[in-house]
This record gives structure tokens, sequence and C-alpha cells, in this order.
């Protein structure tokens, strides 16, 4: 006779407590991503929090690029290459978000920019706005809100 795990052991519906819910959700974002081939530009100087960030969005079916600095982003901008979202922190090397958001927004560029920061004062999230993002998030980026920004990407 096989040996059977006491009751207490055993796992049980409120070990699934999204009862897959959670996973499907998952499963028809990273569709509706793939579907629309979505690409997004991470632009942070701290190395740990752009892979992060870059990891978030290639576990629903983003394609990312990354740099480090606001220079960098405005040139790859600048050389043609799209983006359907770019993520830019405020505080770069060599050219801060602030100044690298006007100049991709001087260029034309009408993509969804969402500007994160460590800073979370209202004057930090007004120099933001008024530069050009469309969206302020204090860091940590995360699935709250990042998932409704992909979903409005679909719907374009």
């Amino acid at each position: 006779m096989a040996p059977t795990l006491p009751s207490g052991d055993q796992a049980s519906d409120q070990d699934n407590w999204d009862n897959g819910r959670l996973a499907r959700k998952r499963q028809l974002l990273t569709e509706i991503v793939l579907r629309n081939r979505l690409t997004a530009l991470v632009v942070d100087g701290d190395t740990t929090c752009r892979v992060l960030e870059q990891l978030l969005l290639r576990s629903y079916g983003v394609q990312t690029q990354g740099v480090d600095n606001g220079r960098d982003a405005v040139a790859l901008i600048a050389s043609g290459v799209k983006f359907n979202l770019i993520i830019i922190d405020m505080i770069l090397p060599v050219l801060n978000g602030l100044e690298a958001t006007r100049q991709i927004r001087d260029m034309g560029v009408h993509c969804k920019m969402l500007g994160v920061t460590a800073c979370s004062g209202e004057s930090e999230r007004q120099a933001f706005l008024a530069a050009g993002v469309d969206v302020f998030i204090e860091k940590p980026l995360d699935p709250e809100h990042l998932v409704p920004i992909l979903r409005e990407l679909d719907g374009q």
C-alpha cells in the first residue's frame, strides 16, 4: 500500500487560492502582448532596477531594450527605433529623465511614456508630467500599475 500524507500535509483548495484565475489572466495578457508584439525601452541608471523592470515586462511577453542614461535613450529614438512604451527614471546619468523626456517628445514621439522614480513628492510628479510623461509611478514598478497600461496599449 502506498504511503499517504497526514491530512494536515495534503494540498488543499486553500493552497490554490485563486483557482487558476491569476494564471489565466497572465496567459491572456501575454497573448495580447504577443499578438501586438509590444516593445518597450527601459531607461534606468540603476542596473538592478533596469533589469527587474525588463524582467517584469518580459514576463508579459513584451520585447525590451534597456539603456542606462538619458543621452543613449534619446540617441536610440533619434536613430529611428520605435517603441510602444518607454519607461524612464527621473534620476539618470549624463542626461536626466526630465530632459530626455522633453527631447524625445520634441522629436514627435507619441508612444506611452511612464516616468518612474523613487522621488515621490508632488513637485517631482508635476515636473515629470510637465516634461511629457503620460503616467507617473513611484518605484518599484509592479504589475498593479503595469497591467492596465499594457491592456491600454492593446486597444491602440
